[in-house]
């Protein structure tokens, strides 16, 4: 078990890691608009353009699927994070 020293700094670093998901989100929600503008363009192109399209469909399919990851890591560490400090209480 323990102490309660500990569970604060174990919460506290938590905290800190949770914050930095927060910025990979952001980061791959961006990443995701970004390539996804890109496929629309290219899949309304033709030839090798429609070509490039289709592989930034993908890769915008495979960047929101890791958005959603990322969320239920955060969303999951919240609720660590409360248990942690429920314990205390």
């Amino acid at each position: 078990m323990l102490t309660k020293t500990q569970a604060l700094d174990e919460a506290k670093r938590q905290k800190q890691a949770l914050a930095a998901l927060g910025k990979w989100r952001r980061n791959l929600f961006v990443l995701t608009a970004c390539i996804l503008t890109l496929a629309v363009f290219g899949l309304r192109s033709s030839g090798w353009v429609f070509a490039l399209g289709v592989a930034a469909a993908v890769l915008a399919g495979i960047c929101f699927l890791l958005t959603l990851v990322v969320n239920l890591s955060i969303r999951n560490g919240r609720r660590n994070v409360e248990a942690i400090l429920s314990t205390l209480q």
